[in-house]
């Protein structure tokens, strides 16, 4: 009588003879430096996209600043005559300033800054032809957003200074107005001897 194997072949069962397990293979310091090129080249991509991110909401934000001049859609005069002139509403330019200054009046005195005024312009911001009219209330709010872009100097602490905004009305929206202003003015007469506006 044989003696009866402890181990059988099962190879009948579909188990096969029983094979070793591979030993792992110990890492290289090649597999160690993919790994890392691998992690910094996904820190850098991220950063790259946050940093394009970023731009984007900032173009964003920004895009609609007022721009000197009036920006675009804002027809001033290539050439402007000597100061003092009386210049139309459309003509003034970030920094002018003016004596007696009347906000109602579709006209002011432009004048050199370094001699007596009241009001300077501070920042402009002009909508585009083909917006539609926005609203009083809209438009209010736009004029004080303008005046938050206003960057004052040194010189602006000997003075009691307001803002004042001029917005369009219906009318003269209809009429291809499209500027919201921001001067600065002081309270009575022309007692502002200075540019008040940062260079």
């Amino acid at each position: 009588m044989g003696q009866e194997n402890p181990f059988p072949d099962n190879s009948e069962d579909g188990y096969g003879d029983a094979v070793p397990a591979r030993p792992a293979r110990p890492r290289t310091p090649m597999d160690l430096l993919t790994r890392q090129r691998l992690i910094i080249g996904g820190i850098v991509l991220f950063v790259l996209l946050l940093i394009i991110a970023v731009i984007w909401t900032l173009v964003s934000l920004f895009g609609n600043r007022p721009e000197p001049d009036g920006g675009p859609g804002v027809a001033a005069s290539a050439s402007r005559p000597p100061l003092p002139a009386d210049l139309e509403s459309k003509d003034y330019r970030v920094g002018d300033c003016f004596a007696d200054f009347d906000s109602n009046a579709n006209k002011a005195r432009a004048v050199e800054c370094t001699t007596p005024h009241s009001a300077q312009l501070g920042a402009v911001f002009s909508y585009k032809e083909s917006d539609s009219f926005p609203g009083t209330n809209a438009l209010r709010d736009k004029g004080r957003a303008v005046c938050l872009t206003v960057m004052l100097n040194e010189a602006s602490r000997n003075y009691k200074l307001l803002q004042q905004n001029v917005y369009p009305s219906s009318t003269s929206w209809d009429s291809g107005d499209r500027r919201v202003d921001c001067f600065i003015v002081v309270d009575s007469g022309n007692t502002l001897k200075e540019s008040v506006l940062q260079k």
